[in-house]
């Protein structure tokens, strides 16, 4: 140091001062790794050297404790390596959102700790897992002791939150709700991948009683299309009629049709929230209708549009909308709400209905058969539920 690269000719005081020097740096160079630098001998001789000088000094004490191994003042214990702290990338959940494509989320999974290596020193010792407990119980089963079942549909009833809770997995099962005026189905058509719908009555709606409600269990991971159609039957379809539906009925005799619905939307994946109404040129119950389908959509993420193209826009009851015009395997126009929302109060049908006519897309003597309210997700669908849906034709 200073210039130096020896020290022959140090003073007993400069050699003090080096000493000192060179612990402090190996305690510093101790507390930042896994191992002390330098052998032990070679310390141990330059003290030796050190002491010599000392005791032609008249410091003949110092120096036998030096000899010994044992710097003068300094601790006889030795120092215990300080393990460094790993630090680890913090990479985003698989449950993160994509931001700029439809990729599913990356299928791996944790399988625990990074590896860091032989840690030295002994690794503490493992203490017995706790023993598990036993498991809480699940709600009591409502109704009679055979579970509920609905047309080729398994369901477990169970109670939650004071309310009656109906669960369905089969993926084209349903079940209904609100005294039998509205089926609730699963529609599970687009996707490998597992869900579940849980129904239940929703709040009062007026005199036509409870409305309609649900929610959806489900972490689908489509890229190309929808994986399903969770949703709420008002009406007709395949078979399976309401209770009390004036449907099917001639678009030409809707009378003033409408319908509120409220729904609660996760923060994440890719989903729509829309209306699907179908339309035959017959008085179709069974199987699939062959007119027209016409979607409301109130709500999509920015990844999901509509089938086929935008051809224009509408305003009905003061709202605007984007109009798409596409095909599946029939005719579907779907009118996108410009300001999207989670919930519609007294929603007018009919005016929908009469829009696309003029359009040329309902012909006249047509029936409508259902109006249905759901999600499609594509990425995603916990988090989705309907709070409340509930269809009224005049009044009634």
């Amino acid at each position: 140091m200073n210039g130096r690269s020896s020290t022959a000719s140090e003073t007993p005081q400069e050699s003090r001062r080096r000493v000192g020097r060179h612990r402090r740096s190996g305690a510093a160079r101790r507390a930042g790794a896994w191992t002390v630098t330098g052998p032990r001998h070679e310390r141990r001789g330059g003290l030796r050297a050190d002491a010599a000088r000392m005791v032609g000094g008249g410091l003949a004490l110092v120096a036998l404790a030096v000899l010994t191994g044992v710097p003068h003042g300094a601790s006889a214990t030795t120092a215990v390596p300080v393990p460094v702290a790993v630090a680890t990338t913090e990479t985003p959940g698989a449950d993160a959102p994509s931001t700029s494509t439809l990729a599913p989320a990356s299928p791996t999974e944790s399988t625990g700790l990074p590896e860091t290596g032989d840690v030295p020193g002994d690794l503490p010792e493992t203490t017995d897992a706790p023993e598990a407990t036993d498991a809480p119980e699940t709600p009591e089963t409502v109704g009679t002791d055979a579970p509920e079942t609905t047309t080729d549909a398994p369901e477990a009833t169970t109670a939650s939150a004071g309310r009656a809770e109906k669960k369905v997995c089969e993926k084209f099962g349903s079940t209904p709700v609100a005294g039998g005026r509205y089926e609730v189905q699963n529609s599970l058509w687009g996707a490998s991948t597992s869900q579940c719908i849980v129904a239940y009555d929703g709040p009062s709606a007026g005199p036509t009683g409870a409305s309609a409600a649900f929610r959806v269990e489900a972490k689908h991971r489509n890229n190309s299309g929808p994986a399903s159609y969770p949703s709420i039957v008002f009406g007709c379809n395949y078979g399976n009629c309401t209770k009390g539906t004036p449907f099917p009925r001639p678009i030409s005799d809707l009378g003033d049709l409408r319908s509120s619905w409220s729904v609660k939307t996760p923060s994440s994946g890719d989903y729509n929230v829309a209306y699907d109404i179908w339309l035959d040129p017959t008085a179709r119950k069974t199987g699939r209708p062959t007119g027209l389908e016409l979607m409301i959509w109130l709500k999509h993420t920015d990844r999901v549009q509509p089938i086929g193209k935008k051809v224009g826009t509408a305003t009905l009851d003061g709202v605007g909308y984007d109009v798409w015009l596409g095909k599946a395997d029939l005719p579907t126009i779907s009118y996108v709400r410009q300001q999207q929302t989670t919930e519609v109060k007294d929603l007018n049908i009919t005016g929908f209905v009469t829009d696309a006519q003029k359009r040329g897309q309902a012909k006249d003597g047509w029936y409508l058969t259902s109006v249905q309210a759901g999600f499609e997700p594509w990425i995603g669908g916990d988090g989705l539920e309907t709070t409340s849906y509930s269809v009224t034709r005049n009044g009634q």
